[in-house]
Formats: C-alpha cells, sequence, structure tokens
C-alpha cells in the first residue's frame, strides 16, 4: 500500500504541476495578444480597451500565482523522489533559475506593478510621468518580445528535461 500511495501523491504533485504550467503561460499570453490588438494607442475611458487591459492585469496576478505553484510542486517531487541528484533535474533548475526566474521577477515588477499602475492612469484620463511611460513601453515593447523568444524556448529545453528523463550533452570546458 506505501508504493501505491507515494504514486498517488507523486501523480498528484505532477498534476497540479502541469495544471500550473497551463495558467503560468496560456492565459496571461492570450489576453496580452488581445490588449495589443483592441488599443492601437486608443485609451478612451469605458472603452472595449480598458476593459480587456484591466482583464489582462488580473490575468498577470493569476500567471504569478501559477508560477509559484509550479516552482513548488516541481521542488517538492525533486527532492521528496529522490530526483535532485540526477542531471536532466540540475539542468532544468539551472534553466528555471538563470533565465526564467529573473524574467518572472522582472515581469512580476513591471506587470503587477509599473504597467498595471500607469496603464490605470492613463484609462483615467490622468498624464503618465516619463518614468511611467517608459515603465509601460518597456513592458509592453522589448521586455515582452524577449520574454516571447526566451520562455517558450527555455519551456521546450524543460519539457524535453522532463519527459525524456536525459541530460542534455554538456561538453566540460576545464577537465
Amino acid at each position: 500500500m506505501e508504493g501505491v500511495t507515494a504514486v498517488s501523491e507523486y501523480g498528484v504533485n505532477k498534476l497540479v504541476h502541469l495544471g500550473a504550467l497551463v495558467f503560468w503561460l496560456g492565459p496571461a499570453l492570450g489576453a496580452w495578444w488581445v490588449l495589443r490588438t483592441v488599443e492601437n494607442g486608443s485609451y478612451a475611458p469605458g472603452s472595449v480597451a480598458e476593459k480587456v487591459s484591466r482583464v489582462f492585469y488580473r490575468t498577470v496576478i493569476v500567471e504569478h500565482v501559477a508560477f509559484i505553484v509550479l516552482l513548488v510542486t516541481g521542488f517538492l517531487m525533486a527532492t521528496q523522489y529522490g530526483l535532485m541528484g540526477t542531471e536532466w533535474v540540475r539542468q532544468k533548475l539551472a534553466i528555471v533559475l538563470l533565465v526564467v526566474v529573473p524574467l518572472e521577477i522582472v515581469d512580476v515588477i513591471l506587470g503587477n506593478w509599473v504597467a498595471s499602475t500607469a496603464s490605470s492612469k492613463l484609462y483615467a484620463g490622468k498624464p503618465l510621468s516619463p518614468w511611467e511611460k517608459r515603465g509601460l513601453s518597456l513592458y509592453h515593447g522589448a521586455f515582452t518580445k524577449v520574454a516571447l523568444l526566451v520562455i517558450p524556448l527555455s519551456v521546450l529545453i524543460i519539457m524535453y528535461l522532463a519527459t525524456s528523463k536525459a541530460a542534455l550533452p554538456v561538453s566540460t570546458v576545464m577537465p
């Protein structure tokens, strides 16, 4: 019976982990595409764009909660089931900790505070400071372009590692 319980716990952790992955990647990206489509430089109070903007920034919160769940369940599976010592998990952790987490930290700061606040002011007809304009432009411009390239590539590599359970061949520079 112990084996069945362990498998069931692992299965539940894996299910929650995969569900968090879907909520981390999907809704916010879809909402962002819709927002970029309907805004087109129009920030009229009460407009469809304003409503979509509010939904987008709420979706960003869901994205970040899902990301935390993804990290917690991944850590639980790696530690509780003895996977931490495997090379493929170490490679996943390196990608997550060195690439994805820093991008998400910037996303939390820009998306949940800077851009969200600036967007609310913009739709309320209030003027933005130069700093707020730069933050909004950075979030919806360069930052999102980088994230749209780096995160899917990172996720593909992470998914390969998770499904194959095989480490990527990495040459060593030093003997």
